[in-house]
This record gives C-alpha cells, structure tokens and sequence, in this order.
C-alpha cells in the first residue's frame, strides 16, 4: 500500500513539477519524511534517484519541441557548481538558520505576490535597470526559430546568476530550479516553455551527480525507490502532455506562484529537520 501511495504521490509532484520546470525534490523529500516515516538519508535518495527519469523524460520531450536553450543552461550551470562549493565553505562563517528563514520567507513572498498579480499584456519597457543591464556589453540575442522567439540576454548577467544559485544551493543545502525558472521568466524576460525546459535540462545534469553522490553515500535503497521513479516517470509524461495545451501566460506565472509557495514552505521544512536531525536536503 506503500508503494502504491508514494508512485501517486511522485505522478502528482512530478507532473506539476515539470510544469513549472522546478522538478520536485524540494517537495518530496519532506512529504517522504513527514507522511512516509522515511530517514532522512532515505527520503534524499529515494527522490534524487526519481528525479533522473523525471528530468530526461521532460528533457527528451523538450529536446524533440526544440524549447531548450542549450547555451543557457551551460552559462547557468557551470558557475552553479564554482558558487556551490563557495556557498559550503562560507556555512562555517554566516548565521546559516537565520539566512535560510529569511530566504523561505522571501521566496513565499514572492510566490504569494506571482499568483496574485492581475494577468496583464506584456509591454516592452525600455527603461529600467534590467533593460539597461541587458542591453551591457557581453548582451546578445537569442533566436528560437522552432517557436518564433526572440529574446535578449547578458552573458554576464546570466553567468553571475548561475553563480548566485550556486552558492545558494551550497549554503542553504537546496536545490536551485524552484529559483531558476522565475528569475528566467521575470526578469532575463526568457520565454516560459523555454525557461522552463531549460531549467529541466539543467536538472538532468544535477539530479545524475546528486544521485551517484547518495549512491555512493549508501542512501538509495532500489527497493523504496522504484514506486517513486516510476511515478516520478510518468508525472514527467503526463507534465508534457499537459503543457501542449499551450495554457496562457499568466495562468503559468500562478502555477510558479503556487510552486514558489510550497517551495518556501520545503525550505522552513528543511530548516526544522536539520535543526532536529543535523541533516539537510
């Protein structure tokens, strides 16, 4: 009955979670520890080994609509890994609890302030410190020609951001996508099924190298796992299916809202575990 529960849990998380381009680590591991007695060892292998197949079934679908930016993702992800190790190195010298609590505190406003916000028809502003900072030296245009779109972005700006994540991940213990995709969206201005699926291509890099860390670690155990890989397969599927229905923009940008918000509530999660059991997600 366990198995049955936890595979339709990971269709649930995983499907929204691809819709949104966060993933779903951020929600599972504490549905894992809170609802299925998992340790927390456990319940941080059991998701990463999930998020796998999630993430290359969503990138594979992504790969075949041609909405992943490629070059992105690589000037998001490789200052990530740099900022990671700065990020835990600096735990030893910063109020990590308080920062992180502030941060959960953050990320719910933001969420509350996505999902509430009145849709209304983009304009394209041409003031502002982002349409400035855009438009900087190491600025250049990104061309979709599959979807039709185009987009202005920094290099700079983009890789300074990757870095941030990065350390972000290594202070806090967290996962970046659920902060990824709407700072592509709001302010990089990256159309969102390219946000989003380039955000899920990162995760296929991520989600490998946290996987063969906990399998190394001798935090997955093949037998739990299998339930939620599966469901976690299939919500990726289903995810996709979904997202071809083309919903409107603003209906996305609450679905973010509403991902933003239980995702600042994980981060609390994970701040009350760790303060209880010496161990993060």
């Amino acid at each position: 009955m366990e198995g049955i529960l936890i595979f339709l849990v990971g269709i649930i998380v995983s499907a929204f979670g691809t819709i949104i381009g966060f993933g779903g680590g951020v929600f599972m591991v504490p549905i894992l520890i809170i609802f299925f007695r998992f340790n927390i060892e456990t319940a941080i292998g059991t998701t990463m080994s999930a998020m796998v197949p999630g993430a290359i079934v969503a990138s594979l679908f992504n790969f075949r609509d041609k909405s992943i930016d490629y070059l992105v993702g690589t000037l998001i992800q490789l200052p990530a890994v740099a900022g990671t190790i700065v990020g835990a190195f600096l735990v030893a010298s910063l109020p990590v609890s308080e920062l992180q609590l502030a941060f959960a505190l953050f990320v719910l406003a933001v969420g509350i302030y996505m999902f509430s916000s009145r849709s209304q028809k983009v304009r394209v502003r041409h003031t502002g410190i982002m349409y400035r900072m855009r438009r900087a030296p190491t600025s250049f245009i990104r061309k979709n020609k599959a979807k039709q779109m185009a987009y202005r972005l920094n290099a700079g700006l983009v890789t300074i951001f990757g870095f941030g994540s990065g350390v972000m991940a290594g202070l806090f213990g967290i996962g970046g996508g659920f902060i990824q995709t709407p700072i592509m969206i709001k302010l990089f201005r990256i159309p969102y099924q390219i946000a989003t699926s380039t955000s899920l291509f990162i995760l296929v890099i991520t989600s490998c190298t946290g996987l063969l860390s906990h399998y190394l670690l001798g935090n997955v155990h093949w037998n739990r796992s299998l339930p939620l890989i599966a469901g976690f397969a299939l919500g990726a599927l289903a995810g996709n299916l979904f997202k071809k229905n083309r919903p409107p923009i603003q209906n996305i940008e609450k679905l973010i809202g509403i991902g933003l918000f239980l995702a600042g509530i994980g981060v609390i999660l994970n701040l009350i575990i760790k303060a209880n059991f010496g161990f993060s997600f």
